[in-house]
């Protein structure tokens, strides 16, 4: 066994006020929503207005209705949007420790139940051969309808590439992560050497920022980010499952990402003039699984289902708009759900203020109320 294993990672006693305040408000807030287990801390508190903001020219057929909404009246979800790093949501663990790494000494040390442990430099990972993959991250402590979630152009090297000098034995079960800031966790196997793992140096062809794990990141398809941490220093195979800072505190060993979709527009609350065509439109996402179909409902009538555009693949989200005129004043409920490869269907309802998302995320159906006057 390693000499890691059956450990838990713990941070200091000490808590930052920030820490403090960021825990305390979001414990609240998920209990409120009758969906916090005993002992629950809340990585991350949603900020209305937080995450992506379209960024594509708008396009679209010409309507059939001689007024557009001026808001949401133009399909701007029908090319692949990118998040800016601005943009881009950060959970921590402990927000008065964000590592300043110096790229001239860091290095990522590699060992455990491995035939070659190694330590490697930045220059040495850095010439490994290019991969560049668009995918989407998301917290799993993301609401129903949140904006934790970020689509971003990444580049870097396949993970394969460590993997194959290391020569890690059959005896290993698990990767365990230890941090520069001190966060740590842990996965089995079976996701570090599944195909299309990288590790990123750079977003939307700028270097990695240091709020987002400059000078190195990993990223394993089908996790929500708790298991996919910044700022690495050290990666160890072992034996056993080792228990991180998030999985000590109720949430999921596993997080898997489940199948979601958002409404990205209109806002709920948003008031538009009756016989004004409307674009409601957003995103849906599966982890590893594609998006097969996105279908929008009005008033608990019809499901209808919506334009897709797809990106290059699973990985990243699928979007998805719908053009609809409110036929008379008056208040109307929007709903969205998914259809996912494997005939998954959301069908859920959110209880509470978190949606469901802890401790495994959540796959509820996503709702908002519009006023047409």
């Amino acid at each position: 066994m390693s000499s890691s294993q059956g450990s838990s990672h713990l941070p200091p006693n000490k808590v930052t006020r920030r820490g403090f305040l960021i825990a305390i408000t979001g414990s609240a807030l998920a209990a409120a929503a009758g969906c916090r287990p005993d002992g629950l801390v809340v990585p991350t508190v949603y900020a209305p207005g937080s995450g992506p903001r379209p960024t594509a020219t708008p396009s679209g057929t010409a309507s059939a209705s001689a007024l557009h909404d001026p808001t949401y009246g133009e399909v701007t979800f029908d090319k692949m949007i990118l998040t800016s790093a601005e943009d881009l949501y950060i959970t921590q663990y402990d927000y008065d420790s964000t590592p300043e790494i110096d790229a001239d000494t860091w290095t990522l040390k590699v060992d455990g139940l491995v035939e070659n442990p190694t330590t490697f430099d930045l220059k040495t990972l850095k010439g490994f051969p290019v991969y560049e993959d668009m995918r989407t991250l998301e917290c799993i402590g993301n609401p129903v309808g949140g904006g934790l979630i970020g689509n971003v152009l990444w580049k870097g090297f396949r993970f394969e590439e460590i993997l194959n000098r290391v020569n890690v034995k059959p005896t290993a079960t698990y990767l365990k992560f230890e941090c520069a800031d001190g966060y740590s966790t842990s996965v089995e196997l079976k996701w570090a050497t599944q195909p299309d793992v990288m590790m990123a140096y750079e977003m939307n062809g700028e270097p990695l920022t240091t709020k987002h794990g400059f000078p190195i990141r990993i990223l394993m398809p089908g996790l929500y980010g708790q298991k996919m941490p910044r700022w690495i220093t050290h990666l160890e195979f072992i034996d056993q499952y080792y228990r991180g800072f998030w999985e000590s505190r109720g949430w999921s060993d596993v997080a898997s990402v489940q199948t979601n979709s958002i409404i990205k527009g209109p806002s709920s609350g948003y008031e538009t003039k009756a016989g004004s065509e409307l674009v409601i439109q957003g995103v849906a996402w599966a982890g590893t699984r594609a998006i097969t179909k996105v279908e929008v409902q009005i008033d608990g009538g019809e499901w209808m289902p919506a334009n897709l555009t797809h990106g290059p693949s699973p990985r990243a989200w699928t979007q998805w708009y719908l053009k609809w005129t409110p036929p008379a004043p008056g208040t109307y409920r929007i709903a969205v759900h998914a259809t996912d490869e494997t005939g998954f269907v959301q069908t859920n309802e959110a209880s509470g203020i978190f949606g469901d998302a802890a401790p495994d995320g959540t796959s509820a159906i996503h709702r908002i109320t519009i006023q047409a006057v």
